[in-house]
């Protein structure tokens, strides 16, 4: 039997989360697309990207990865 699509976007979203903390990751029905947003904190440069978009989760993974290792590892 397999996952639910809804199930598996959940998940997806999840793991991401965990994998890049500070970021809210979402997809978005309309467009199918996959974002991160964060909000900048008081006293911290912004880093290079506030709002990557990608149309797969993997996509946005190497998005983030790169504004990690841009940032400092942060």
């Amino acid at each position: 039997m397999q996952a639910h699509p809804t199930s598996v976007t959940e998940a997806t979203r999840r793991g991401l989360s965990d994998e890049f903390p500070g970021w809210s990751i979402i997809r978005t029905t309309d467009t199918a697309r996959w974002w991160a947003i964060r909000e900048p904190k008081p006293g911290r440069r912004l880093g290079v990207v506030t709002e990557p978009a990608a149309d797969t989760p993997e996509e946005l993974a190497e998005l983030l990865r790169g504004v990690r290792a841009v940032e400092g590892g942060r």
